[in-house]
């Protein structure tokens, strides 16, 4: 029979692999979350990316159709800057809430998962 410290000394050393295997769980269940976390950010820079140079072909476009309506090309030029000016004006105004804040829960909602 075991005597009273040998059965202590296995509760702690059992106690010890515990602490060890929760700490490895936690380990691999925050790089789970991690890489998932990093792919759907890489996923979503490449759609912004393509969505982006199809934006300026059709930009480029459009520039051109009206600048041709208007017959100069540069007026379509000088248009659609100002169209993108303005556009940049409200997003850097409303950054907060049409950016920062569904890009931060979209992270949140990655890592609580």
């Amino acid at each position: 029979m075991q005597t009273t410290v040998e059965h202590i000394e296995s509760i702690v050393s059992k106690a010890g692999e515990l602490a060890e295997t929760k700490a490895e769980l936690w380990k691999l269940k925050a790089a789970g979350k991690i890489s998932e976390t990093v792919s759907s950010i890489i996923s979503l820079i490449t759609i912004v990316t393509l969505i982006g140079l199809a934006l300026t072909i059709v930009s480029l476009g459009a520039a051109y159709f009206i600048g041709k309506e208007l017959g100069n090309v540069y007026y379509g030029l000088f248009i659609m800057g100002a169209f993108y000016f303005l556009a940049a004006f409200l997003i850097y105004k409303f950054r907060k809430t049409w950016i920062k804040k569904p890009l931060s829960d979209i992270i949140i909602d990655k890592m609580i998962k």
